[in-house]
C-alpha cells in the first residue's frame, strides 16, 4: 500500500499571484527605506548616513533589476538608471571615507599631502552627491515604483504564471560568475578576478535577501556566509585602492610611501590567507530553497 506524501511538514507556498503581491510589497518597502535614508543624508552627509543610503539603494536596485519580465525592460530601466547613478556616486564617496579613516590612523611623517588630497576629493565628491540627492526626482520615482508594484498583479501579466521559475533562473544566473571565478581567486596576482567576485557576491547577497522577504523562508545561514565573503573581499579591494592612492600622490616622501606600502602588503597577505581558509572551510555552493 503506497503512502501519501507528507504535506504536514511544511506549509504550501502561495500561488504566483500571492507571491507577486508580496514582491510588490517588498518593492514598496525598499522604496520607503530609500526615502528615509535620503532624508537623513540630506540633513547629515557623514559616513554612517552614506552607508545606510548605499545599502538602501542597493536593496531597492536589486528588487528593480528583477522587474523586467513583469513590467517590460524599458520601464524597469527607467527605474534602474537613477538608482545606478546614486549607488556609483555613493560608492566613490565611501572609498574616499575609508581611505581617510585608514591613513589617518597611521603615523608616518610626510603623510599630509595625501590626507590633504583626500580631504579635497572627498569635499568635491560630497558636493556632487548632495546635488544628486537634491535633484533626485522623488515624485517621478514614486509614481514609477507604485505603477510597477501595481503592474505585478494585473490579470494580463503573463509572467506571473512562472514566478518561481523566473526567480530560480535568475538565482542561477547570479551564481554562475561566482562558480567560474572561485577556482581562480586564491592566487595573489588575481586582483581583477577577486574584484569581479566581490561584485558577484554582493549581487547574489541582495537577491538572496529579496528571496527571503518574498518567499518567507529563512536564509540567514547563506546570507551570513555571503556577508563574510563580501567583507573579506571588500577589505582586500580597499587595500588595493590604498596602494593606487599612494602611487597617485607624487608629493609623498619616498620613505613614507615605502613604509605605507609595506604595511599594506603585510595586511593583504593576512587577508588573503583568511580568505583562502574561508574558501576551504566554507565554499560558496549553489542554493535555491523554497
Amino acid at each position: 500500500m503506497s503512502r501519501a506524501p507528507d504535506t504536514q511538514s511544511r506549509p504550501a507556498l502561495p500561488g504566483s499571484r500571492q507571491l507577486l503581491e508580496v514582491y510588490g510589497t517588498c518593492l514598496l518597502a525598499r522604496w520607503d527605506e530609500l526615502l528615509r535614508s535620503r532624508h537623513q543624508a540630506l540633513g547629515c552627509f557623514d559616513l554612517e548616513q552614506i552607508h545606510d543610503l548605499r545599502v538602501a539603494s542597493r536593496r531597492l536596485r536589486s528588487a528593480v533589476e528583477q522587474l523586467g519580465p513583469f513590467i517590460g525592460t524599458e520601464p524597469a530601466n527607467r527605474l534602474r538608471r537613477p538608482l545606478r547613478r546614486l549607488t556609483r556616486q555613493l560608492g566613490h564617496i565611501r572609498n574616499l571615507d575609508e581611505a581617510l579613516v585608514y591613513f589617518s590612523d597611521t603615523d608616518p611623517a610626510g603623510l599630509e599631502p595625501l590626507l590633504n588630497r583626500l580631504h579635497g576629493q572627498r569635499g568635491q565628491a560630497a558636493e556632487q552627491g548632495l546635488r544628486l540627492l537634491q535633484r533626485f526626482d522623488c515624485m517621478k520615482m514614486e509614481r514609477r515604483v507604485r505603477a510597477a508594484a501595481a503592474a505585478l498583479v494585473t490579470p494580463d501579466n503573463i509572467a506571473s504564471q512562472g514566478f518561481l521559475a523566473l526567480f530560480s533562473e535568475r538565482n542561477l544566473q547570479l551564481y554562475r560568475p561566482i562558480h567560474d571565478l572561485l577556482p581562480l581567486v586564491s592566487r595573489p596576482e588575481m586582483i581583477d578576478e577577486r574584484h569581479a567576485l566581490r561584485i558577484a557576491v554582493k549581487k547574489w547577497r541582495y537577491f538572496t535577501e529579496l528571496l527571503q522577504d518574498t518567499l518567507g523562508s529563512d536564509r540567514s545561514i547563506p546570507l551570513q556566509l555571503l556577508r563574510r565573503y563580501q567583507t573579506l573581499l571588500g577589505d582586500l579591494n580597499d587595500r588595493q585602492v590604498f596602494c593606487e592612492l599612494l602611487q597617485e600622490t607624487p608629493e609623498l616622501p619616498e620613505e613614507c610611501r615605502l613604509q605605507l606600502q609595506q604595511r599594506i602588503t603585510r595586511e593583504q597577505r593576512k587577508l588573503l590567507q583568511r580568505f583562502c581558509e574561508l574558501l576551504q572551510s566554507r565554499p560558496l555552493t549553489y542554493h535555491f530553497e523554497l
